[in-house]
């Protein structure tokens, strides 16, 4: 503190002593907060929402805000926008592409509804972000690529399409690696490399990384993003999140930029498990224009929903099976189904973690059952499609085709031949259906959806992928499990650097391959749960987080989500950090309820007392002071100093005599 601070806090220290003593009703500036004296000060304190309330704010208590009054859709838009704003170039998280113009507007609309008594249900008013590969109408679809710059979508993606109606506003979209290729890293031309919050010179993962960022940022309540390999797994692990691939035809991928429309998925990511919850059930569904949601009968899959059966007691008589080898080695798989060994060893401080989370996961209820003779490696690695077509191609062209006159390109080909214009095709490794030339136009693209499975038309993995989706289920029901537990990653995120070694993939970058295969080649559910926090190593000496990842039946996420729940409610609060790059921001209504109750203490008329309470003044005295000297830029300490000299004015006032009544 400067030495002209320091004595002008003095001065108001001994003008505020002077002011005890004589009982003058005088007083200081006017503050901008209007002191209601009929109501306790502290109860005036609890009912502003502040910046600090924002932080890692749920759902249900945002809701219970809003329902109160206390706080607005319009105004939790614009504070989350300012913490944009504020963070996400300055600190190098990168983690958004670009802001929805309509948010604000948008907000003040379902807080019109919710003054009439029409309220969508627990998203109404709520903010939350999409990857930029989520058509949103109005706004430019890029999937990273300075190539879709001008593509201005025309209507809303299935899931965005959900989510409004169910009351939710995307305030903006996340960067991503380009075209969703990455699973390691989320790096695009449009959006730059967007940075894990935890340590910003190491990745987020990849390809959801800027809305893991961003969501573990407290840039927005729920963020959603895509998997087809990893891309919502990956990231949440690397961003202490809690996020789900879910069943393959549970949502839907209309309106989102394909990567291979066979494996692709749409899915939540959030700090809590009941925000995960309801994410999924708000955009799980059937789609007419999306047929794997028509095949696995998604209505019918998401039921009632989920949140509705969270409990504290949901990992009571859970069986959760564990293959040993993925906390002890990794495996790759041959195109031809065989696997290969790769002993790798986890990281001593990494075993600390797992097993926290099996005693917390054992505390609450959970048995443990090793699948490892049963779910052996070979057995893992036949889940691997025997054959399986490239649908890239195919998939955006079809996704161009259907945005027609809007879209700058018509085909992959078109937009490769243009490529001279900036455009990034680093992350792309476009090959074409065919394996040697691009088609010239959609009509003419290969299709490689020309196997009738079932009465769809699918690629010629579908059925195989059917059959082991059946062959898994099989093997959980025979030996009673619930879910199944494996160690993905067996370091902490690297640095960006050591992605690549020699020109090669390090790799150590990667784990176990048991997430690559049972979640989009089987199409079973896979979630991540945060373990917690782990030193790291010399390089840096901040800790970072890590994920458990559980699949479950095919449809079963009810399952996955009690897990879920109770697992969070058993671990605590440790397992959730708010990152150091993204503090609460200055908050001016707290500052301004500060100086009205400063002014309101400065004022007091003790003439009115029937005693004066002597003792409790000067504890009124000392906070006061306290407050006094408070920096107003920290958020935390105004609120810690405004507390106190509430409850000490509300000590106080309990004093005043009252009116004889005549």
């Amino acid at each position: 503190m400067s030495r002209k601070r320091v004595a002008c806090v003095w001065m108001v220290v001994v003008l505020f002593a002077s002011v005890l003593s004589s009982g003058n009703t005088g007083s200081v500036s006017r503050a901008a907060y209007k002191f209601n004296q009929s109501k306790k000060a502290v109860t005036q304190l609890e009912n502003i929402f502040t910046t600090l309330d924002l932080m890692d704010a749920t759902v249900d208590e945002l809701s219970a805000e809003m329902k109160k009054g206390n706080v607005t859709s319009a105004q939790l838009v614009q504070m989350y926008i300012d913490r944009i704003n504020t963070y996400d170039k300055k600190k190098k998280l990168n983690s958004i592409i670009s802001i929805n113009p309509n948010a604000i507007s948008d907000a003040k609309k379902l807080d019109k509804e919710r003054r009439v008594g029409k309220v969508r249900g627990p998203l109404h008013g709520i903010p939350v972000i999409v990857k930029d590969n989520y058509d949103l109408k109005g706004t430019a679809t890029t999937a990273g690529s300075l190539s879709l710059l001008d593509l201005i979508s025309q209507k809303d993606s299935f899931a965005v399409k959900k989510l409004k109606a169910a009351g939710a506003v995307i305030i903006a979209k996340a960067n991503m690696s380009e075209f969703a290729c990455r699973a390691d890293e989320s790096h695009s031309l449009v959006g730059g490399y967007a940075h894990n919050p935890y340590d910003i010179t190491r990745s987020p993962a990849g390809s959801s990384g800027g809305t893991a960022t961003a969501i573990a940022s407290n840039f927005a309540t729920i963020g959603f993003g895509t998997d087809t390999g990893g891309s919502i797994r990956n990231p949440s692990s690397w961003c202490n999140l809690y996020g789900i691939r879910p069943s393959k035809g549970l949502t839907s991928i209309d309106g989102v930029v394909p990567l291979a429309a066979y494996k692709d998925t749409t899915g939540p990511m959030a700090r809590t498990a009941k925000d995960m919850a309801y994410g999924l059930e708000t955009i799980a569904g059937t789609d007419a224009k999306d047929d794997y949601t028509q095949e696995a009968n998604a209505d019918q899959l998401l039921g009632k929903g989920y949140t509705k059966y969270l409990s504290t007691a949901g990992l009571k008589g859970k069986r959760i099976g564990y293959l040993t080898d993925s906390f002890s080695s990794s495996f790759s798989v041959s195109d031809t189904g065989e696997t290969v060994e790769e002993i790798q060893l986890p990281d001593e401080k990494i075993e600390q973690m797992v097993k926290r989370t099996r005693a917390d996961l054992k505390k609450a209820g959970a048995t443990f059952v090793n699948l490892s003779d049963v779910m052996t490696n070979k057995f893992i690695g036949s889940l691997f499609p025997e054959e399986t077509s490239y649908t890239m191609e195919y998939d955006l062209n079809k996704y161009f085709h259907d945005h027609g006159s809007t879209c700058p390109f018509k085909t992959v080909k078109e937009l490769i031949e243009r490529g001279s214009e900036g455009i990034d095709y680093e992350n792309l490794d476009m090959t074409p259906v065919n394996g040697e030339t691009f088609a010239d136009s959609f009509e003419t693209t290969e299709n490689p959806y020309n196997v009738n499975v079932n009465g769809y038309m699918r690629n010629n993995a579908w059925e195989d992928m059917l059959n082991n989706r059946q062959r898994l289920n099989d093997v959980m029901k025979e030996n009673n499990i619930d879910a199944i537990m494996f160690l993905q990653e067996l370091s902490v995120p690297l640095h960006e650097m050591e992605y690549m070694v020699d020109g090669q993939e390090n790799a150590n970058s990667s784990g176990t391959y048991y997430a690559f295969i049972l979640g989009p080649y089987v199409g079973c559910p896979d979630m991540v749960l945060p373990m917690g926090f782990s030193e790291t190593d010399e390089t840096c000496t901040k800790a970072m987080p890590l994920g458990m990842h559980f699949v479950g039946k095919f449809g079963d996420e009810k399952t996955l989500m009690q897990i879920a729940y109770a697992y969070q409610k058993q671990a605590g609060p440790d397992i959730r950090r708010i990152p150091d790059t993204s503090p609460a921001l200055k908050d001016k209504n707290l500052n301004s309820y500060l100086e009205a109750l400063m002014n309101e203490v400065y004022s007091i008329d003790y003439s009115k007392f029937k005693k004066k309470p002597t003792g409790k003044v000067k504890l009124m005295q000392v906070a006061y002071n306290k407050a006094a000297a408070v920096k107003k830029s920290d958020p935390s300490a105004v609120y810690t100093a405004a507390k106190n000299l509430a409850r000490a004015y509300d000590s106080v006032m309990a004093s005043k005599k009252k009116k004889k009544k005549k």
